[in-house]
């Protein structure tokens, strides 16, 4: 039975229960008296009890024939017999839940590389027993940010919603959203992060059928330390989106957000990456996921 969980939820402060935040010291205590590899970043096998019994740094786990290798060992020590698996493939990502006329947005990012003149993914991701890419940047990193119903209120102006006028983004709530714009790293705890400038500007284009289209073009400078200690890796980046609002019910009824260039890394070596933020809202009196974003009712 695989399972996996997050250093972040684990630290002192993090969300884990204290039972659970035991139960995680008390693994890591035992492999270290086993003499197993051990670390933040690791995989264990442990008895159908609930003790080590083999261990392998993630950078080792990831190469298939190691992996395969302790499974094998395992499977030697253990002879588990075959069965359906315990739990049914599910999504590892779910939209949290929020209050009535409340957002949440999805956002997603990842490591980019030049071809040609574009940006494309950076990383490819391995097939099922290979060891293409272990990388971090191998796959995309998200997350869900979530604004009330007050909060979303403070994205717009209440009146003089008319096409040309302008004003600059709610600062806390835009640092709320700009503290995730950073591509997959260690660390992820969005506390450690010093935004030195952050700027957005909206736009309203059109008014039509009661429905008002903003544009959103903005800025953002960050530093995000890689592991959990200061570093020189620094976020720089532009963004532009739109959002629509609906003039009688004064909610948000769309959301898209993305950089239109960003890099990250040291003066030295800055790396590119992108980011994209979605939201689209639903009539329907229910959570729906629709695309990248959803609206709660």
């Amino acid at each position: 039975m695989p399972v996996y969980v997050s250093n972040e939820d684990y630290r002192a402060s993090g969300s884990a229960s204290a039972d659970e935040k035991s139960e995680y010291q008390r693994l890591y205590r035992e492999a270290l008296q086993a003499k197993l590899s051990t670390g933040t970043v690791h995989a264990y096998v442990l008895t159908s009890d609930g003790h080590p019994l083999d261990s392998l740094h993630v950078a080792d786990a990831s190469k298939v024939e190691l992996l395969t290798a302790m499974l094998e060992r395992a499977v030697e020590k253990l002879k588990p017999a075959e069965g359906k698996p315990v739990i049914a493939p599910r999504a590892q990502a779910a939209p949290p839940t929020c209050e009535d006329g409340g957002l949440v947005l999805h956002l997603t990012s990842r490591y980019l590389r030049k071809q040609g003149s574009e940006l494309v993914p950076l990383g490819e991701q391995a097939g099922l027993g290979q060891s293409r890419n272990a990388s971090w940047s191998a796959y995309a990193a998200e997350n869900w940010i979530v604004f009330t119903r007050d909060e979303c209120s403070r994205l717009f102006p209440a009146a003089n919603l008319r096409a040309g006028s302008t004003w600059s983004l709610d600062r806390d709530l835009l640092a709320r959203l700009l503290n995730h714009f950073y591509p997959a790293t260690e660390n992820n705890d969005v506390a450690k992060n010093r935004i030195g400038e952050q700027d957005a500007r909206a736009t309203v284009l059109s008014l039509e059928q009661g429905v008002v289209r903003v544009r959103l073009d903005g800025s953002l400078r960050m530093k995000h330390p890689f592991y959990h200690k200061d570093d020189e890796n620094t976020v720089s980046a532009t963004f532009v989106g739109y959002l629509d609002v609906d003039v009688k019910s004064q909610r948000v009824r769309t959301f898209r957000l993305a950089t239109d260039r960003a890099t990250y890394g040291t003066p030295t070596n800055p790396r590119d990456f992108g980011v994209v933020v979605g939201y689209t809202g639903s009539s329907r009196n229910a959570f729906k996921f629709d695309g990248p974003g959803g609206e709660c009712r």
